[in-house]
């Protein structure tokens, strides 16, 4: 075997693999399919970075366009693992390699373990977090991780060599040209550090108390799902949980949040979590790392008097 190799169309994503790969073999290959992207990833300290040029195309491929040699990329250099990155084009590109490898497919895997017998395992979490399930199999396979389970790689010194593989891709589907989406809010899952609100504190009034604690801090407001979708205080861009953003910051900050799992799952990933609630009960304190019971009205101006007089 040969290592493990990485894939992801987004360039940013794809130095996270490298992250997480390298805590799993000496040797990681990432695979981009641009010269701008190789730049990226050439800084990161990848044993190798391998460009996929489209021969003879007549379009922009799209990412599943390559699906074929990415997996004949695999198979023929032995990789141990393939790691995708799990966005929407990467979902499609990692079921279609492992159906064309007939090998293991794992999705979502949060934490992955070479074992001391060869074999590897993995887990993922299922049921709006409420359960993590663990799959162990042998041989090459093919595992998609959402972006945040690492940090980009970035190494000093000398570039990853590159090499330019020139592949026939499908073109039966190709992309005609792209428009931008517009979005009225920001992309929490890069903030690094979120200020969320609850109905606990789902007044037009409290979204002042909340900025003024995220300007503290340097954090970006978020909210539950009934903030956004109920009251309509914030874009629905900005609630976090199941079916809006997942968010991985260092730092979360609950005010008047419940703490159902319909949310709670939506920054597991979070390294430190902070919940201010007048409940004692709420559900958010058995997920804090701090909580403290009260009224946010009180508090919030305190700690972000406290947070100012620290800078």
């Amino acid at each position: 075997m040969t290592g493990i190799y990485v894939f992801s169309e987004d360039p940013r994503l794809a130095a996270e693999l490298v992250t997480s790969a390298a805590a799993l073999a000496d040797e990681v290959h990432a695979v981009c399919l641009g010269a701008d992207a190789a730049g990226t990833l050439s800084a990161t300290g990848a044993t190798s970075v391998v460009v996929l040029e489209a021969r003879g195309t007549t379009g922009a491929a799209r990412p599943e366009a390559y699906v074929a040699a990415l997996a004949g990329l695999v198979r023929d250099r032995g990789a141990d693992l393939l790691l995708v990155g799990a966005t929407v084009s990467g979902w499609e590109v990692a079921a279609r390699v492992a159906a064309l490898l007939d090998c293991a497919l794992v999705s979502e895997a949060s934490v992955i373990t070479a074992l001391p017998d060869g074999a590897w395992q993995a887990e993922r979490v299922m049921y709006a977090g409420g359960a993590v399930q663990t799959e162990t199999w042998t041989g090459t396979a093919v595992v998609t991780v959402a972006a945040g389970r690492a940090v980009a790689a970035s190494a000093s010194g000398s570039a990853s060599p590159v090499e330019v593989v020139a592949v026939d891709v499908d073109e039966r589907v190709r992309v005609l040209s792209r428009t931008a989406r517009v979005r009225a809010g920001v992309d929490l899952a890069s903030a690094a550090r979120v200020v969320c609100i609850g109905m606990g504190l789902a007044e037009p009034g409290d979204l002042e108390l909340a900025g003024d604690l995220a300007e503290a801090l340097d954090a970006e407001v978020a909210c539950t799902r009934p903030v956004a979708e109920d009251r309509g205080l914030l874009p629905t861009e900005r609630y976090i949980g199941i079916s809006g953003a997942h968010v991985h910051p260092d730092l979360y900050v609950g005010l008047g949040v419940s703490g159902q799992v319909q949310h709670t799952v939506g920054f597991r990933d979070a390294k430190v979590v902070v919940g201010i609630n007048t409940s004692p009960t709420a559900p958010l304190f058995a997920v804090c790392d701090y909580a403290v019971v009260g009224d946010a009205h009180e508090i919030v101006p305190l700690l972000a008097a406290a947070v100012r007089a620290r800078r």
